[in-house]
């Protein structure tokens, strides 16, 4: 595809789900054209590295005739600002056409809180890319709402199948996952808090593994406050071999998370047949009502999810039902899906390029 340039955090060995989901474009998709706008781990040296991005950016639009397509992957805040740059020079000096791709889960929140002059650069961006790429109905609905952009197109997230199908085997006690950033928004201390208030019910029938990075210190600290040691288990960041490894011996997947655009993790657990416990945001509940693979709790609902963990525990034939729904309605986050629906917006934006530089 030697026709796009994409704009993204970096997708080799990213903590984030926008590097993942680019990763695995990266895949499929050759040659693969990047601009890496999030390189370190350290903000003082992405600040530094902004400016060679920027620099990056135009040298790649001089040299590269054959790029036709800037795919420029965003959220919010400091990834809208750095963006946002970014979209302003290839629209004031470049003829290209231009996608802007939506993630994250606090997109709306980030534009309704900010101040006009935020709000008529978000506006800027959003009305004069030439496709905005959300992820689900319901920012489908406040896109279009909201603004007025020139096309709107839900894509949904993509990843890649397991190398062999997961099958699982109940016996014992159940283990839930949870894998994502540690912190408040994912909902992770609400799950701990309501595990420590219910545990002469929930410890004969349960361990929690937890995987991934952010708040880790908090997390180990409640951990022992509340005496889970034996509940729960911190695994740290994963890498693909563990992660298959954790996904291969869960039962159940969790997150009840406050904000959200469509979770890769939801996605990697149903690709390995996991049913779901999850909250109702961004676009969680389309995916859940749509296949019908797990239960959906209101986020910070302690005793909804002492429930939704309870429903499982004690119904290992719902389980096995939710199994199977997780596992064929993840077919449609598959390649050979959305890859479709993505090389027919790059071909659409060509014979539309096409056209312009014939009349012109």
């Amino acid at each position: 595809m030697k026709e796009v340039l994409f704009i993204a955090p970096g997708n080799k060995n990213s903590k984030g789900g926008i590097g993942l989901c680019v990763n695995n474009y990266s895949k499929y998709i050759d040659p693969f054209k990047l601009i890496v706008t999030h390189r370190f781990h350290s903000k003082v040296l992405n600040t530094i590295w902004f400016p060679v991005c920027v620099f990056e950016l135009i040298l790649r639009l001089l040299t590269d005739s054959e790029i036709k397509i800037i795919h420029i992957h965003g959220a919010s805040k400091g990834s809208f600002y750095r963006k946002y740059i970014l979209f302003s020079v290839v629209h004031k000096l470049f003829k290209k056409k231009l996608i802007y791709h939506i993630h994250g889960g606090g997109f709306r929140d980030f534009y309704l809180e900010s101040s006009f002059f935020i709000q008529k650069r978000v506006r800027y961006v959003i009305q004069s890319a030439d496709v905005v790429i959300c992820l689900s109905e319901k920012w489908k609905h406040f896109f279009s709402s909201a603004f007025h952009p020139k096309r709107l197109v839900i894509l949904n997230n993509m990843i890649i199948p397991p190398e062999k199908p997961n099958e699982i085997v109940l016996n014992g006690k159940l283990q839930f996952l949870f894998l994502g950033l540690i912190g408040d928004n994912k909902g992770i201390f609400d799950l701990l808090k309501t595990i420590s208030k219910n545990r002469d019910v929930l410890e004969d029938k349960m361990i929690l593994k937890i995987a991934g990075n952010g708040e880790t210190g908090r997390l180990e600290k409640a951990i022992l406050n509340w005496n889970l040691e034996d509940i729960v288990q911190f695994e740290g960041w994963v890498d693909s071999e563990k992660k298959d490894q954790l996904l291969r011996s869960s039962h159940i997947f969790i997150l009840t998370s406050y904000k959200e655009g469509l979770p890769l993790s939801i996605l990697e657990a149903m690709s390995y047949s996991l049913p779901i416990i999850s909250s109702h945001a961004g676009g969680i509940p389309d995916l859940i009502h749509k296949y019908r693979n797990g239960i959906l709790v209101d986020a910070g609902n302690q005793e909804e999810i002492k429930s939704a963990i309870l429903k499982l525990t004690d119904n290992q034939n719902l389980i096995q039902i939710y199994s199977e729904r997780s596992a064929k309605g993840v077919v449609d986050f598959y390649p050979d899906s959305v890859l479709k629906t993505l090389f027919s917006i790059y071909h659409e934006l060509q014979r539309i390029q096409g056209l312009l530089v014939k009349q012109n």
